[in-house]
């Protein structure tokens, strides 16, 4: 064999020059848009996905909610311990120490 580095009686193409590139047409373009966008946007996606679920918490809705149900659940407790004490009296108490 000859030193032109031939094999199989071809000649010799260093390699890049014999791989045909496609063209770029609009539909890869679009993928690659895509692919790049969701790169970026997906680590911050969750983070923003938690702040919109939980609104509430942040913004100060549900202290007051809360906030608001133990006002009522305290109104409520007065209430029927006052009718209680109207109903049966006052409530007996042991002297637990002898």
């Amino acid at each position: 064999m000859a030193d032109t580095g031939a094999s199989f009686n071809r000649p010799y193409k260093p390699f890049g020059m014999n791989v045909k590139v496609p063209e770029i047409g609009e539909h890869t373009l679009k993928h690659t848009k895509e692919a790049l966008n969701n790169i970026v946007k997906s680590p911050a996606e969750p983070l923003f996905q938690f702040l919109e679920e939980n609104e509430e918490v942040f913004n100060g809705d549900l202290n007051y909610k809360i906030n608001k149900l133990f006002a009522q659940s305290f109104t409520i407790g007065s209430a029927m311990r006052m009718e209680d004490e109207k109903t049966n009296g006052m409530p007996s108490s042991f002297d637990m120490h002898f």
